[in-house]
């Protein structure tokens, strides 16, 4: 019985003093495509409950700083930490040199972890499709875009005859868009490929004539 007692009595402060350690994430929130910090982004570490609509209960954050560095520490249970960064594009946990796409990194309880969060800004972009050599109402062009977050699905459309086309303007991240298009007329086909720069906070029009 005596054993018992002190086997118990271990393993209570075994547990005691694993779920009193602290785990601590350092990293920083970053636009990963000019290298700048983005301040005031909130860092919360959260835990999942049934008691809460959502089923997450937050029980540390932390904002970043001008640089946008931060360091988050908390003793209490939780499974995952996620960002807000408000009117940004989030890319996702940037961590052991792999992207985990989402904004919910899990927990590893006690440790000390590092790991940036990648976001962009958005500009306005369209784009506007000028078909200045028509030659009939089979002329095609078949276009394929692309950029650096990948938040383009890169799927081919369509346009067809001498009208043209203009989207309507969008909230896109910033960075590069590579489009592919390929022109079709009297049978014969011409591929062409052109980057084009979204700047962050102004309106962006790519213009295409063929």
């Amino acid at each position: 019985m005596k054993k018992l007692s002190i086997f118990f009595i271990i393993v209570l402060g075994v547990t005691f003093m694993s779920c009193n350690r602290k785990t601590t994430l350092k990293g920083r929130v970053i636009n990963p495509i000019t290298g700048e910090g983005i301040e005031g982004a909130t860092i919360s570490a959260s835990k999942t409950t049934l008691e809460l609509p959502g089923g997450y209960k937050t029980v540390e954050q932390t904002t970043s700083d001008a640089n946008g560095d931060f360091l988050l520490e908390f003793k209490k249970s939780a499974s995952d930490i996620g960002v807000s960064t408000g009117n940004y594009y989030n890319i996702g946990w940037y961590q052991n040199g792999e992207i985990q796409p989402g904004y919910y990194l899990p927990v590893d309880k006690g440790k000390t972890m590092k790991a940036d969060f990648y976001a962009v800004p958005y500009g306005e972009y369209r784009i506007k499709i000028n078909n200045i050599n028509c030659q009939g109402a089979t002329d095609t062009i078949i276009i394929n875009q692309t950029n650096q977050v990948n938040s383009f699905l890169g799927i081919d459309w369509v346009l067809e005859g001498c009208s043209g086309y203009t989207t309507a303007w969008d909230k896109v991240p910033m960075g590069t868009i590579h489009t592919k298009y390929t022109v079709v007329r009297s049978g014969v086909s011409n591929t062409y490929e052109v980057d084009f720069e979204v700047q962050p906070n102004q309106q962006n029009e790519q213009v295409i004539d063929y």
